[in-house]
């Protein structure tokens, strides 16, 4: 099976991106489900963090059901073999990206004409009926959420898997579906609903990693779209991270609703232009780009030639239509 006759994709992240006997039985997890088919993974060993894309055929109800049995199977697999109270999951230790749950995001995403948020909506809702009573609490985002105030992942992702406890015992904090305690090693989950975003990064390039972070941060809080600057980006996300382990240091970012960005304007061309220029602006310059997961290939395309990205590994490799 392929993305053709599909109309729903499930992009789920899960707290664990450097002990690859597990990763590879998250994918068997998924493998196993009938009717489900598993595009791709993409995991990374120092945001301790992998992102499996999978959708099943069928209208919402039938794609749904397909797509929840094989992430409650996905759940199973990561209660049973992530702790996120190990040494190796907390402290100085852990990954750089923020995270409430070994499962830990479940984003239910419309890849078609034909997909629709409301369907992503009725599908996420079944989902978190689903984990919450394997016993998972869930906390909805996105179009899903039951409240404007907890439609951003940041809003749920505050105090992180540490400070779940305190979050849920006030009623502002409490999940969704499922009991109201954490679960003692796999914390909680969040399921939403929402249009295509890309996942993006860009390495900046400098013999001095120091100033590299200084600079990748400066950058990302000038382009994202919370700062509400006059080089803000609309539904754009962005942080500077150092990737320890592979020695580089990146901006990343999140483009939510990428095809209306494009519209506007913001294409990843213009993206990248914008972050090379704030870039050289400090003395540095930008190098490889990254997309973690899949898009769709008109997102490439829109605004220039998708080579000139410079994406590790081909952009062949990240079109969802050529999986």
């Amino acid at each position: 099976m392929n993305a053709e006759g599909c109309d729903y994709a499930i992009v789920a992240n899960v707290s664990e991106g450097r002990d690859a006997a597990i990763v590879e039985s998250c994918a068997d997890a998924i493998r196993a489900t009938p009717g489900v088919s598993l595009l791709d993974t993409h995991g990374d060993a120092d945001h301790d963090r992998s992102v499996f894309t999978y959708l099943a055929p069928g209208n919402s109800a039938v794609a749904g059901a397909a797509l929840s049995t094989a992430t409650l199977r996905l759940a199973e697999r990561t209660t049973a073999t992530i702790d996120l109270r190990s040494p190796e999951k907390s402290g100085v230790a852990r990954g750089v990206h923020p995270r409430i749950g070994a499962l830990d995001v479940v984003p239910v995403v419309p890849i078609t004409a034909r997909g629709t948020l409301q369907g992503a909506t009725s599908i996420a809702h079944v989902i978190a009926a689903s984990l919450g009573a394997f016993g998972l609490p869930v906390h909805l985002y996105g179009a899903a959420a039951r409240s404007d105030e907890r439609r951003t992942l940041a809003s749920i992702r505050r105090g992180e898997f540490e400070g779940l406890a305190a979050r849920h015992a006030t009623l502002e904090g409490a999940p969704d579906f499922g009991p109201i305690a954490p679960h003692p090693t796999a914390g909680a989950v969040a399921v939403g609903a929402r249009r295509p975003m890309v996942a993006w990064n860009i390495e900046l390039l400098s013999s001095n990693q120091s100033t590299a972070i200084d600079v990748a941060r400066s950058i990302a809080g000038v382009v994202r779209a919370s700062t509400g600057g006059e080089r803000s980006i609309s539904g754009l996300q962005a942080l500077g991270f150092v990737l320890a382990r592979r020695g580089v240091v990146q901006v990343s970012m999140n483009l939510h609703d990428a095809e209306a960005a494009a519209e506007r304007g913001d294409t990843l061309h213009a993206i990248r232009t914008a972050i090379a220029g704030l870039a050289h602006a400090h003395g540095v310059e930008i190098g490889e780009s990254e997309i973690v997961g899949l898009v769709q290939e008109r997102v490439l395309r829109a605004g220039g030639d998708p080579d000139d990205l410079h994406i590790r590994g081909g952009w062949e490799r990240a079109v969802l239509e050529r999986r």
